[in-house]
C-alpha cells in the first residue's frame, strides 16, 4: 500500500532536483484584463511538462538556452503565502461580489455556458491528456516487468491481459478518455458531463465510436452536483478508477454542491478502487489574474470568468474534507505541485500551483 504523499503542514513535497526559490511580485505586473482569458496554459503548463517531471531540473534549465520556456520546482515560504492571502483578500474587499443570487444564476446557467463554450471551441481547446500513464503509473501501467529480471527493458504490455473500468466525471469532449481507449484497448470507459454538446462531440470521435461498437465506451449527460439525479445504476460500484480532472473547481462551493459531487464519485468506485484527482491550487497565478480583476470574485477563492464558467482554487485541506471526511475515502496521495515557469526570451516568470490527489475506497465498503 502506498503511503500518503502529505505531511502534517500540508506543504508541497518537493521533487528531486534544484528547487527554485525565486519569488516575484507577479500580481502587480499582470496584463490588464488577463483574468478574462481562459487559456490553454492554465492546465497545459502542467500537462505538457509531465514527461519531464522526474528529470534533473538543473539539466532542464541548462539545456534551454534557446529562449524557450522551462520550469523549476517552487517552494513557498510562510511569509509569501501570507502576502498572497492578504493581496487576494484586499482585492476581494475592493472588487468582490458575494451576491448569492449571482452564484445561483451562474450555477443554474452552468450547463448553458459550457454548451456554448464547446460550441465555440469544439474539440480544439484542451489538449488530449496522454500524460496519465506517466503521472499516475500505478493506475495506468502501460508496461509491467515480465518476471525474468528487474531490467526495465524486459517488460510486457499490461494491455494484453488487464481489463479495468474507468469512469470520468466531467469528461468534456473526452481529452482523457479517448487516449485511454488507445493506450488500453481492453478497458471499459464511461464518460459523464453535464454539457450535452461536450458529450456529443466525444461520442462522435472515431476512437470512441470504434470502442462503442465493442461495448467498452459509454457517454452520458449527468450533473455530478444533482440532488435528485443519480449516476446510472450500472455504474454504481464498478469503477477501478474514477477520474476527476480539472472539473470540481467549476462547482460552486456553497449549498453542499462539492460534497454531493464527492459522494457521487465515491459511489462509482468498487471497493479498493482509486479516485484520481487534479485541479487548480491555492495562489496559482491564474487565481491572481481573476482575483485582482473587477467583478470576478464570487467569494473567497472562487471566481467567474468572462464566459460565465467558474473556478475555485483548492487547498489540500479542502480535498481531505470532501473525499475523506464526507465521502469516506482513504488518502493515498495528497500534495501540491508548485512550479515556476520562466521564458528567457521574454524575461517572464509565472508561478503555478496545482493540487494532485489519489483516494482509495476502503475494501470494507
Amino acid at each position: 500500500m502506498s503511503s500518503p504523499v502529505m505531511n502534517e503542514t500540508y506543504s508541497v513535497e518537493v521533487e528531486q532536483g534544484t528547487t527554485c526559490l525565486w519569488y516575484y511580485n507577479f500580481y502587480h505586473s499582470l496584463t490588464a484584463g488577463a483574468g478574462d482569458q481562459r487559456t490553454k496554459n492554465n492546465e497545459d503548463d502542467l500537462d505538457t511538462s509531465t514527461d519531464r517531471i522526474n528529470q534533473d531540473i538543473t539539466a532542464n534549465a541548462n539545456n534551454n538556452d534557446n529562449g524557450e520556456q522551462f520550469w523549476m520546482d517552487d517552494e513557498w515560504t510562510a511569509e509569501e503565502m501570507e502576502d498572497a492571502k492578504q493581496t487576494l483578500q484586499s482585492a476581494h474587499d475592493q472588487y468582490g461580489n458575494k451576491a448569492t443570487h449571482k452564484i445561483r444564476k451562474l450555477h443554474y446557467d452552468a450547463s448553458k455556458n459550457w454548451n456554448q463554450f464547446y460550441r465555440s471551441h469544439q474539440t480544439n481547446f484542451f489538449n488530449d491528456r496522454h500524460y496519465l500513464p506517466k503521472a499516475f503509473p500505478e493506475e495506468f501501467p502501460l508496461y509491467e516487468p515480465n518476471g525474468d529480471d528487474d531490467d526495465h527493458n524486459t517488460t510486457t504490455a499490461t494491455t494484453t491481459s488487464t481489463k479495468k473500468t474507468v469512469v470520468e466525471i466531467g469528461c468534456g469532449v473526452g481529452n482523457a478518455l479517448l487516449p485511454l481507449l488507445e493506450q488500453f484497448p481492453k478497458w471499459v470507459v464511461w464518460g459523464f458531463d453535464f454539457s450535452k454538446v461536450g458529450i456529443d462531440l466525444m461520442v462522435q470521435d472515431e476512437r470512441f465510436r470504434h470502442a462503442q461498437q465493442e461495448k467498452r465506451a459509454f457517454g452520458q449527460v449527468w450533473d455530478m452536483t444533482s440532488e435528485t439525479d443519480e449516476p446510472p445504476h450500472e455504474c454504481h460500484g464498478v469503477a477501478d478508477i474514477c477520474l476527476v480532472l480539472f472539473c470540481l473547481s467549476a462547482v460552486p462551493p456553497e449549498h453542499q454542491n462539492m460534497e454531493r459531487a464527492a459522494c457521487h464519485a465515491a459511489k462509482l468506485l468498487k471497493p479498493g478502487g482509486m479516485l484520481v484527482f487534479r485541479d487548480y491550487g491555492r495562489y496559482d497565478q491564474a487565481q491572481f489574474k481573476l482575483g485582482t480583476s473587477r467583478n470576478k470574485s464570487l467569494g473567497n477563492n472562487f471566481y467567474v470568468k468572462h464566459d460565465g464558467t467558474m473556478c475555485y482554487y483548492f487547498r489540500l485541506e479542502d480535498l481531505e474534507r470532501l473525499f475523506v471526511s464526507v465521502a469516506g475515502l482513504e488518502i493515498v496521495e495528497l500534495r501540491y505541485i508548485r512550479r515556476v515557469y520562466k521564458n528567457r526570451s521574454k524575461d517572464e516568470k509565472r508561478r503555478r500551483v496545482w493540487v494532485q490527489a489519489r483516494f482509495r475506497k476502503p475494501f470494507s465498503s
